[in-house]
């Protein structure tokens, strides 16, 4: 359960709203993202592709599994490998017209049947990349086609005199560049995207190693760390909430953060003394 203030009482731990009359904000969730291709070698290159998103893969062996995986799950994005095949007798073409129409679709051909494509835009695809994609061209076409319907329009976060890019993990302070290394540049990218909840380490886990194998709970409060000290709280106020993860607020105006700090406070007071 998704918690912002985390208190202890004699029946045990509660997690409760910081402010009765503050409602919690929606929860952004994670990119569902599925994939349809019997080809191991394409499915592992678009994981990798993915790996620095906070996307879910679903991956489907053919086309004819998508309609019946459709109907149960609703994604943000579709990605097809479409065959050679395809091309020649047009019954893929047919079965990519009833994709949902509101879900963007991206078609991954062969180098050698690029003429595919003007077929499949005309179908309804939105985007049809070679099977050489280059895997940041490819993200970017991600990135486009899924930052609307999760609150993206720009690929630069502001956050009050912050600037993230979330395409190339730079940052700066009121125009002077931070350096931060690449896992530093994750991290923040994932608080950025989730600005006003709260993060566990099991979440960032999973965006950071793809494979969750290499990461653990002591790496993510290293890289935490480390953000702390080449950015100021005053520019980037991470909290820790005890046994739920790590929480950055949503920025409000000079005058109005000091009311949200106080509200901030609530965590750390036994249960009896917020309810005096």
């Amino acid at each position: 359960m998704d918690c912002v203030g985390a208190v202890k009482s004699g029946m045990g731990r509660r997690c409760v709203s910081l402010n009765p009359m503050m409602p919690m904000p929606p929860r952004r969730p994670m990119i569902e993202i599925a994939l349809a291709t019997s080809c191991e070698t394409l499915a592992q290159k678009i994981s990798a592709a993915l790996s620095s998103f906070q996307a879910v893969l679903s991956r489907y062996q053919s086309l004819s599994a998508l309609p019946s995986a459709l109907e149960l799950k609703r994604f943000d994005l579709i990605v097809i490998h479409h065959p050679k095949e395809g091309c020649e007798d047009g019954t893929h073409i047919s079965f990519e017209r009833n994709l949902p129409s509101a879900t963007p679709v991206i078609a991954i051909t062969s180098d050698k049947h690029l003429e595919c494509s003007v077929q499949l835009l005309n179908s309804g695809i939105d985007r049809c990349l070679p099977a050489s994609f280059d895997k940041s061209h490819f993200c970017a076409v991600v990135r486009a086609l899924t930052r609307r319907s999760h609150g993206l329009i720009s690929s630069v976060s502001q956050y009050g005199a912050l600037s993230f890019s979330h395409e190339t993990k730079q940052t700066w302070i009121h125009d002077k560049q931070i350096a931060l290394t690449k896992r530093e540049a994750q991290v923040l990218d994932i608080l950025l995207r989730r600005v006003g909840q709260i993060i566990s380490k099991v979440d960032i886990i999973k965006v950071l190693d793809f494979n969750n194998t290499d990461i653990n709970t002591s790496a993510v409060e290293v890289y935490i760390h480390r953000l702390r000290k080449k950015i100021k709280s005053e520019y980037l106020p991470i909290r820790n909430i005890k046994r739920c993860g790590y929480f950055l607020r949503r920025f409000d105006p000079p005058n109005e953060s000091a009311a949200y700090s106080n509200a901030l406070s609530c965590i750390s007071r036994p249960l009896s003394a917020q309810m005096r």
